[in-house]
């Protein structure tokens, strides 16, 4: 989804390169002194990550590579963003100061696929009925577009929320059909493509993208 969220904006803007706030619920395992089984709700991290696409043109081949580049580059986040907030609330004043000037304009939320949660639960259904509107209309916005994206009853949703003060319906609406574009592109390419490993999948060897690629041709 990133993947395809960074070639949306390239084709909009001409840049291969996109800063954004990634969003995570945080309920992550990475302490083995923490144990965090008996608590309820949501650690919420959010931290910037700057997306590279260092091509020319999406041909096939460019845009399988365009997968694995950015696979590569979230798992280069270390704790999965947890750090960030540690050194940026926590942190020394001049660390603060320097992180605070880090403004992304675009935020991504995965929330993840949940049918597999509630088909667990005999008490907690999703409810039909709408939330409403979850902000005030009074309140000032920290970033240009949020997209908040779920799994739920085997369908994709995604929800773009931006400001008609800055951005004109027909423009997010023709961004939205660029990525969906760029998203059913990616998964045709999955479907029909063997392998796509990159080195992070044997961080033991370090192996560069292309030695990888070499070993895997003459296997």
């Amino acid at each position: 989804m990133l993947t395809a969220l960074v070639q949306t904006f390239e084709n909009w803007t001409s840049e291969k390169r996109l800063l954004i706030d990634l969003e995570a619920h945080g309920r992550e395992d990475l302490f083995n002194e923490i144990d965090i089984s008996r608590t309820v709700g949501w650690f919420t991290t959010m931290f910037p990550v700057l997306l590279d696409l260092d091509i020319e043109n999406y041909t096939q081949k460019e845009t399988i590579s365009n997968l694995k580049t950015i696979k590569e580059q979230l798992r280069q986040i270390p704790n999965r963003g947890i750090d960030y907030g540690i050194l940026r609330y926590l942190g020394n004043p001049e660390i603060q100061t320097q992180l605070s000037r880090i403004s992304p304009q675009i935020r991504f939320n995965y929330l993840g696929q949940v049918d597999g949660v509630f088909a667990e639960s005999t008490l907690v259904k999703p409810a039909k009925e709408s939330t409403g509107t979850v902000r005030s209309k009074h309140g000032n916005r920290d970033i240009l577009i949020e997209i908040n994206s779920i799994i739920s009853a085997g369908e994709l949703r995604l929800d773009w929320i931006y400001s008609t003060a800055v951005h004109r319906r027909n423009t997010i609406i023709n961004l939205t059909e660029e990525y969906m574009k760029a998203l059913r592109n990616l998964i045709q390419l999955c479907c029909n493509e063997i392998g796509g490993y990159t080195p992070s999948d044997f961080s033991q060897m370090q192996l560069s993208q292309d030695e990888l690629d070499d070993i895997l041709d003459d296997l």
